[in-house]
């Protein structure tokens, strides 16, 4: 019997097994956003708690702090690299977002890890403990039954809800060369397209991301006694704002779209085949109607173009008077070719043009990330389409997802291999939000899929 058959085998009768394992993870309240003192032992005791899951597949593993005021990160890789085997990365994280949004709303412990009509519940439990477990049970799994197919590493990071600094500075310093070239990178922090839904994800949108100040007076003054007399940063602000976009929703600022290019005829086949509801979106967003670029479909206006938004407004107060800075927070999701660096140059200086000579204006906390697009005819995409047929027993999706996942761009610029976003939750799975849960049969068929995915990486 081939190493694949026997270790499904294996996957079917563990499952159990496995499923306690992963709530003994969710119950680990490993939050990094905006970390108390208290969370700090459990991000220690995740961490540890997956060094030993890679140890017990036979992997060396280790924490890595990289700075004393970052969490650690847990590398793990074979413990010798054959050759003539490709070397293969998954990611993963163990840290999860606060459970205060507010924690009246969750009809469970957040890290009680409760089971329910076929769910774990838990915060973590689908971003990203769950599909990251998922990967580990795999690699276990082919460990069990004649030993992993590839050279694996395993790279499990505890900031991604807080920013990925430890794991930027890893990448960067050139943490990953002593793996050699890596031949794929396999990340499921993305979702599938629906239930019974599953997808490869082709790409991702970029981000940019900054504040604008506009300074008025000194210090408040009385709308009464100065009114008249002197610009109100509100008034400024606003006005420049309301210049972004035409009446159809185009974004105004020269050069925005000059690098945009035309989906291909291919892909958007693949997403027009896709079947969307529109009133059913818009009632699960509890909004009347849609609005976007005119002429392309709603799944082309989320997922391949570029927006702009105002994401935060401040200035002033309830009390009648002209403030002494008014503030917006904005930011882009950018496309395929979209640079992030001259955009946001054009932008800031449009906004510059459409305030009053001598105004003041002040731009900062500025962050941006490009855009990842793994081109549907790569060789690899057959072999993780055939890997989800095999692990769920359906045909898979191609999509792509509006979102944005830095650490995806890092990973690929810096090992320059594909990167197989392989997403196993929902986006129903209310991540960030309470009662997060995580189907269990789509984690069971995600140990299946990781399984079969790295026996089909084996033979590139």
């Amino acid at each position: 019997m081939a190493q694949l058959e026997l270790a499904l085998e294996h996957i079917d009768a563990q499952l159990r097994a496995y499923i306690e394992e992963l709530k003994e993870w969710v119950r680990m309240p490993s939050i990094s956003a905006g970390a108390q003192e208290d969370c700090c032992e459990a991000l220690a005791r995740a961490a540890d708690f997956a060094v030993a899951q890679c140890e017990g597949i036979g992997l060396r593993a280790r924490k890595v702090q990289v700075s004393p005021d970052t969490n650690p990160l847990v590398v793990a890789c074979s413990a010798s690299f054959a050759a003539g085997r490709p070397t293969v990365l998954i990611y993963g994280h163990y840290d999860v977002q606060g459970v205060d949004n507010p924690r009246s709303a969750w009809t469970n412990d957040p890290f009680g890890a409760a089971e329910r009509d076929g769910y774990l519940l838990g915060r973590g439990a689908s971003d990203n403990k769950g599909p990251c477990f998922a990967h580990l049970k795999a690699a276990q799994a082919l460990h069990a039954t004649g030993g992993l197919p590839v050279n694996l590493v395993m790279l499990i990071e505890g900031e991604e809800e807080c920013g990925s600094r430890a794991l930027s500075q890893f990448i960067a310093g050139g943490g990953l060369d002593e793996f050699g070239p890596i031949r794929g990178v396999v990340i499921s922090d993305t979702s599938m397209y629906g239930p019974d839904r599953p997808s490869l994800t082709l790409g991702l949108r970029g981000i940019l991301f900054f504040q604008m100040t506009v300074h008025g007076p000194k210090q408040d003054v009385h709308s009464g006694l100065f009114g008249g007399t002197i610009h109100n940063p509100n008034h400024l602000l606003v006005r420049a704002l309301a210049a972004l976009h035409d009446v159809e929703g185009r974004v105004r600022v020269p050069g925005f779209y000059d690098q945009v290019q035309p989906l291909s005829r291919r892909e958007k086949t693949f997403y027009d085949a896709l079947e969307v509801d529109e009133a059913a979106y818009c009632r699960n967003l509890g909004v009347k109607g849609l609005t976007g670029e005119p002429g392309y479909s709603l799944l082309e206006r989320r997922w391949t173009r570029p927006t702009l938004a105002i994401n935060h407004l401040s200035g002033g107060s309830p009390r009648t008077v002209i403030p002494a800075r008014a503030a917006a927070v904005i930011s882009c999701r950018l496309v395929p070719d979209q640079q992030p660096e001259p955009i946001e140059t054009a932008l800031q200086q449009y906004l510059r043009d459409q305030l009053p000579a001598g105004t003041e204006v002040e731009f900062g906390n500025s962050h941006h990330s490009p855009a990842y697009h793994l081109d549907p005819d790569h060789p690899l995409v057959p072999r993780a389409l055939q890997a989800i047929r095999t692990g769920f027993g359906l045909e898979p999706l191609l999509t792509r997802e509006g979102g944005s996942i830095p650490i995806v761009t890092q990973l690929h610029q810096r090992t320059g291999a594909p990167v197989l976003l392989v997403g196993l939750g929902q986006i129903t799975d209310n991540w960030h939000g309470p009662d997060e849960h995580f189907n269990l049969r789509d984690f069971h068929r995600g140990i299946r899929t990781s399984a079969a995915l790295l026996c089909a990486l084996a033979e590139v």
